[in-house]
């Protein structure tokens, strides 16, 4: 129990006043993530036997309290050894997150072929300068960047936290290189989001490139409900239209279900079959997603029932 009674100290010290449960196992403190402001609310849950914690009011949750008082600014060594994860560990992480050290903005280098090469490529998928100062697009001579346009992303404080370099050379593996941070701990580019107002999901970067603002790439064809996004946009219980590629319509009506069930108000639309919205040009982007339709669940039903062969057993 002297333990837990340390480590108690340590989280404490990191994030302020602690309640504890009657086993002295549980630690309650304010949660960093969903910025409850009633003092008196401590809802976010800390087993002292193992690090992992829980808020009981945005969902956040993982298995290391460590990891989530170093995103918040808030660890401490105490904190970082008496849960055994030590500094060097969470240092290597961040390391992770920075981008090539001779990163400078696209449009910066004129002289440089390959990175004139790179704006033509940009060009080349219909988009502008403009689409380069707004997207923030970024380019590096070093060897494992060289060629890739980079396109960073920044959380609703403006720091890093994450990255996506795409090759402009169409036989280079692997086309993209991200960096190495889960998707579910991200929210890309939250620092352009309006949460009050519609927002727009899509696969990739590029395709949100072409959607307008207040679009979201969820960097797959998937959205966990413990994911960072998942969590805010139900959360602001946000107007949500989701646009994945045609041939993804049974993992879209899982998104759209999903989020329809925990509050979300759900449109779906798709690009025309073996087409994607980062192929198109703006215009016809942005009338895929203007046609949107509200989400049926009955339409992955029938969806369910025309991938059904004849002579199935269900």
């Amino acid at each position: 129990m002297m333990e837990f009674t340390k480590r108690r100290k340590a989280i404490e010290r990191a994030f302020g006043r602690s309640s504890l449960s009657a086993d002295g196992i549980n630690c309650a403190i304010k949660c960093p993530s969903c910025g409850e402001k009633k003092k008196n609310k401590l809802k976010l849950v800390i087993r002292l036997d193992d690090g992992r914690y829980q808020c009981w009011v945005c969902g956040i949750k993982g298995s290391n309290i460590s990891y989530l008082a170093s995103k918040y600014g808030k660890l401490n060594e105490e904190l970082a050894e008496s849960f055994g994860k030590k500094l060097k560990q969470l240092d290597k992480q961040a390391e992770e997150l920075k981008l090539p050290k001779d990163y400078s903005f696209l449009l910066n280098n004129p002289s440089d072929p390959d990175c004139r090469a790179t704006t033509r490529y940009i060009k080349s998928r219909g988009l502008s300068k403009g689409d380069i100062y707004r997207w923030r697009m970024l380019y590096s001579s070093s060897r494992s960047y060289r060629r890739r346009v980079i396109v960073p992303s920044f959380d609703c404080e403006g720091k890093l936290n994450y990255y996506v370099a795409r090759s402009i050379d169409a036989d280079r593996v692997p086309r993209y290189m991200n960096s190495k941070v889960s998707k579910n701990d991200i929210i890309f580019n939250e620092i352009d989001v309006d949460w009050s107002k519609p927002i727009v999901l899509v696969e990739g970067v590029f395709d949100a490139m072409k959607c307008g603002e207040n679009v979201i790439p969820i960097l797959g064809s998937t959205l966990s409900k413990k994911s960072k996004l998942y969590m805010k946009l139900i959360k602001h219980a946000c107007k949500v239209t989701l646009s994945l590629d045609p041939d993804l319509k049974d993992k879209s009506y899982v998104i759209a279900d999903n989020l329809a069930r925990d509050g979300c108000e759900v449109s779906v639309s798709f690009a025309p079959k073996n087409k994607d919205l980062g192929e198109m040009c703006k215009k016809e982007a942005r009338k895929v997603i203007s046609s949107q339709v509200a989400y049926d669940p009955m339409s992955a039903l029938r969806l369910k029932i025309q991938g059904i062969k004849s002579g199935s057993i269900f």
